[in-house]
């Protein structure tokens, strides 16, 4: 049996991996895991607001960014297609807006009426600049949305003009204009409630907002989208994701044991050099 696992073709580790990998991503599982403070805290707030409540979406990534970003937004806005929540979807990348249309055709949306449940006004350029402008008067900086139809005729924007008209803003964030934008033009001067989904290199700089309260939460990485699918009893990117990590990771490990179990067990077995050395 030694023998035959000394001599194990190589292949069959690269498929054990492979499919440890593969299979989660095609039927997740669902693996325990931990859900963040900042990760609940946003699930309770959008879980608290009444139904037909307007919330901004502002996708502020690049494709680049959107790899990491996309299991989290489609979360949240799955999240909120369930809450029957107004979405009004945005960017201040000029990539933003298409990575927008993207996360809705694959998030619980698709099945509700474009214009009366959500909307995609497309991109502004200006990066800071624009974000307090828009703030001011939404309709003036979006006269048409993503598709070319006028703003002012949507009904999912009635009764909406600035951002103090809206009940939280969540930007999906990988760069600047970002977070602290948002919260310099939007969150602290007009008071309306700050959210993010963003990458995991950005999490340490993100804490202090958290911290004072500027953020009322977050969705850090493919780890916080598990942990909000979870939370929202759904199993999609996060948690494929995830589980194929853990999976994979096992899978490498116990080839790491076998490896080393093997090997003390040649040098100790009769005929074998003493004490292992080199021949």
């Amino acid at each position: 049996m030694l023998q035959k696992l000394e001599k194990m073709d190589r292949r069959i580790i690269y498929l054990v991996v492979f499919l440890s990998l593969a299979i989660p991503l095609i039927w997740p599982i669902g693996l325990p895991i931990s859900v963040g403070p900042e990760t609940a805290s946003l699930y309770k707030f959008i879980d608290s607001l009444p139904a037909r409540t307007p919330v901004v979406i502002s996708f502020d990534t690049s494709p680049g960014g959107y790899g990491e970003l996309s299991s989290g937004a489609i979360a949240l806005l799955n999240h909120l297609a369930k809450k029957d929540l107004r979405c009004i979807g945005m960017g201040f990348f000029d990539t933003g807006p298409s990575l927008m249309q993207s996360a809705l055709a694959n998030s619980l949306y698709k099945g509700k009426t474009y214009g009366t449940d959500y909307v995609n006004l497309g991109y502004v350029s200006g990066g800071e600049n624009a974000i307090s402008a828009v703030a001011k008067d939404i309709i003036a900086k979006f006269p048409k949305d993503f598709t070319g139809k006028s703003t002012s005729g949507i009904p999912v924007m009635q009764g909406i003009t600035t951002m103090k008209d809206v009940s939280l803003i969540v930007t999906v964030s990988s760069g600047t204009p970002g977070v602290a934008e948002w919260i310099r033009q939007v969150g602290d001067p007009m008071k309306v409630p700050m959210a993010t989904v963003l990458v995991a290199v950005n999490i340490p700089n993100m804490t202090p907002y958290l911290n004072a309260k500027q953020l009322y939460g977050m969705i850090p990485s493919m780890k916080g989208a598990a942990g909000y699918e979870a939370l929202i009893g759904m199993k999609a990117l996060g948690t494929s994701g995830m589980d194929a990590q853990s999976i994979s990771h096992l899978a490498i490990l116990f080839f790491v044991i076998l490896g080393n179990v093997i090997s003390y067990a040649s040098r100790n077995k009769p005929g074998s050099a003493k004490g292992g050395g080199r021949q």
